[in-house]
């Protein structure tokens, strides 16, 4: 038996969906289902009824789902006890985030974390949505610093997770300037003649990109887009705007200096804008001191304020 097939088991107890736990292990469905049923085997029982939806356990799976999620809370337990025992040093926090929180927000972040005794030792691994969630379900990590809206992907609220937030975003719509700051493009009904050169989040950024959908269809007419480039970099899809080559749909976080600077100008108004919020994720369950200790001074932070925090125009 493999630890990751108890890993398996507890998140389809979680989604009770075989596609949303698989999203969250971050493997194919097909491959997510022949892990379930090698535990089953393994067992010598079924433990997922699998004719209805969403799925249910079985009374084996009863049976065996606290016993599993006691294991695998006890094997971690065990590892951080032995490294405690053999004198090892307690390993930095690892973060994932997105490029762009990475890039932009985390550093300011982590350094205004004052009531932290001393320099916080941490590693970062930076991808898109999927890898953040990755890394964190398989435990490659032990914070996810991602976007979240109510309208964007489920995985992390329907997994074993929990989150504070610790900031704000807004996706906004932006393009290049002349030089008198009149925007390149617009994308104001009764000027648009002709389709509007369009840079777009690659195809396997799908937050970002049901986000824009949600922006898009508040419009009482189809915006005409033609895709002429596309990035799963935000900071890629800048640079294009900047040199003129379309209009993009860009975190505020990432392009305020830029705006200031006269590089890119915002279009098409608050229609065209959506807030999201910067959360900070963590598997639940009891883990080590370090993380512990640096999650509950986020807690309490969140606690006090109870309020988005500020974004400067």
């Amino acid at each position: 038996m493999e630890l990751a097939w108890l890993e398996d088991f507890v998140e389809i107890v979680a989604t009770r969906n075989f596609s949303a736990a698989a999203s969250a292990r971050h493997i194919s469905q097909s491959a997510f289902s022949r892990r379930i049923k090698s535990l089953e085997a393994w067992l010598g029982a079924e433990l997922i009824d699998r004719s209805t939806y969403p799925v249910r356990l079985t009374g084996a799976g009863n049976i065996f789902l606290p016993r599993a999620q006691e294991l695998v809370r006890d094997i971690y337990q065990l590892r951080a006890e032995c490294r405690n025992l053999s004198g090892t040093n307690e390993p930095p926090l690892a973060f994932s985030a997105l490029h762009t929180l990475a890039i932009y927000f985390f550093p300011r972040w982590l350094r205004s974390l004052a009531a932290w005794p001393e320099p916080t030792r941490c590693v970062m691994h930076a991808g898109d949505f999927l890898e953040s969630i990755e890394q964190l379900s398989l435990r490659k990590c032990d914070f996810a610093l991602v976007y979240d809206h109510p309208a964007g992907l489920p995985v992390l609220e329907t997994g074993p997770f929990e989150s504070v937030q610790v900031g704000t975003d807004r996706l906004i719509l932006v393009c290049g300037c002349d030089a008198n700051g009149k925007p390149l493009y617009s994308v104001d009904e009764g000027e648009i003649s002709e389709p509007i050169p369009y840079l777009a989040y690659a195809w396997n950024d799908g937050y970002l990109g049901k986000l824009i959908g949600l922006i898009l269809s508040r419009r009482s007419t189809e915006l005409p887009l033609s895709t002429v480039y596309q990035s799963s970099l935000a900071e890629g899809l800048k640079q294009m705007a900047i040199v003129g080559s379309g209009i993009t749909w860009l975190p505020q976080i990432c392009v305020r200096d830029a705006i200031a600077e006269g590089k890119l100008v915002q279009i098409g108004g608050s229609q065209m804008t959506i807030e999201i919020q910067i959360r900070l994720f963590r598997r639940s369950g009891h883990q080590s001191a370090t993380i512990e200790a640096f999650w509950q001074q986020l807690v309490l932070k969140e606690a006090a304020s109870r309020t988005r925090l500020p974004i400067r125009p």
